[in-house]
């Protein structure tokens, strides 16, 4: 059995990461006949409730990963001095790590191998929505991972092309790993019921179930509704998600000008960050979701759609096109009234029993589609470790 360390650091600023963890983890745990074992370490200032919803994993707490401490601090110097992770390194022998994985790099002539995890590639394609020197930093900090790691992870083919472009001696030695989301179909329905009385809703709405940030493009949401409204049609939207964008602080001030400003605040719905639960009874509640994004390295939102069966409206982006899920529209990205039209359409749509034999499908493939993500992750592993 091969020990897989992942390094972990919960924040309230990237949902999505925890999410994606989750979904490796759990379908690491479930995976029969297993040859790997995952061991997450974590900053010993973590609480439990931040790591609430990852699966039972052998968890590792170190005060050199509570980022800003005297250790941590000690730690980086190190590692600035040897161009070399001594210290973590450390660590993980002493809990016979035969990996690291998604954590970036140990460094040069370090006795363990290390899977290096590169999201995306967003600076690339939205370099407006980034600060020069963030941007700076994101180059260098992939330079690393693709000099110091035995293999990269990327969680797209369209990625995968990305890395080939600006790397090709990087991208020699990356693979792809799709996620796959994994759901609770039995649900209690009290959160659900309980969010609609707070939040004044009905049975008949579409979801966006993505952060506040700016590259997800909610305006264009906002401006559909408008135009609906406009011509006689009613829809009612919810959002869900962390309304705070730590690029772009004041994102979530404008998104909430733009729907005084056109009108529709009584059918765009902020509901912000809720439960896990509560999120999977307000997907399976939806007429259908949207996830109008300008961009993504693998969407949780679509992955989660695909799950569950559900309808989702997407933007017509490289990724959503290789996700691929079953009964989307797709529309471009910036065009409310294609937006409009098909977020109608989908409000309009008066078909149960195909929804049903969309998502009975989805709930009979979702165990053998996680057993191939593990698998995949799996190989990966045995392979790097045997190299």
């Amino acid at each position: 059995m091969i020990r897989v360390g992942f390094v972990i650091v919960p924040g309230d600023d990237w949902l999505g990461g925890v999410s994606y963890f989750r979904n490796l983890l759990s379908a690491i745990n479930e995976l029969p006949s297993r040859e790997i074992e995952a061991v997450v370490f974590t900053g010993s200032n973590v609480s439990d409730q931040q790591l609430n919803g990852l699966p039972k994993t052998q968890l590792v707490r170190s005060e050199m990963i509570n980022r800003g401490s005297i250790a941590w601090l000690v730690r980086q110097a190190i590692k600035r001095i040897f161009t070399r992770d001594i210290l973590l390194e450390r660590l993980l022998v002493k809990n016979n790590i035969g990996v690291l994985s998604h954590s970036g790099f140990l460094g040069r002539g370090a006795s363990i191998p290390a899977i290096g995890w590169i999201p995306d590639f967003q600076h690339l394609h939205l370099p407006d929505f980034y600060q020069h020197d963030e941007i700076k930093k994101r180059v260098i900090q992939n330079k690393d991972v693709c000099r110091y790691c035995d293999s990269i992870l990327l969680s797209s083919y369209d990625a995968q092309q990305d890395l080939k472009i600006s790397s090709p001696v990087c991208a020699a030695k990356s693979q792809v790993l799709q996620f796959v989301a994994d759901i609770a179909f039995e649900t209690g329905g009290s959160g659900n019921l309980e969010l609609k009385q707070r939040h004044g809703f009905n049975d008949n709405y579409l979801l966006v179930p993505n952060q506040f940030w700016a590259h997800k493009n909610h305006k264009v949401i906002i401006e559909a509704l408008h135009i609906l409204r406009a011509s006689g049609r009613e829809i009612t939207v919810l959002a869900t998600g962390n309304t705070y964008d730590h690029r772009h602080p004041q994102y979530f001030e404008s998104i909430v000008e733009h729907v005084k400003t056109m009108g529709v605040a009584d059918c765009f719905k902020v509901l912000g960050v809720v439960p896990q639960r509560d999120l999977m009874e307000l997907m399976l509640g939806a007429t259908a979701l949207i996830n109008p994004s300008l961009f993504e390295g693998w969407s949780t939102s679509v992955e989660e759609a695909k799950s569950l069966g559900k309808r989702i409206i997407l933007s017509d982006i490289p990724v959503h096109r290789e996700q691929n899920p079953k009964g989307a529209i797709f529309f471009s990205a910036h065009d409310a009234h294609a937006l409009a039209n098909a977020m109608w359409e989908m409000a309009s749509r008066s078909d149960p029993i195909g929804d049903n034999e969309m998502m009975n499908e989805a709930r009979e493939s979702l165990p053998r589609r996680r057993q191939k993500f593990a698998k995949q992750f799996q190989h990966i592993v045995l392979g790097v470790a045997a190299a």
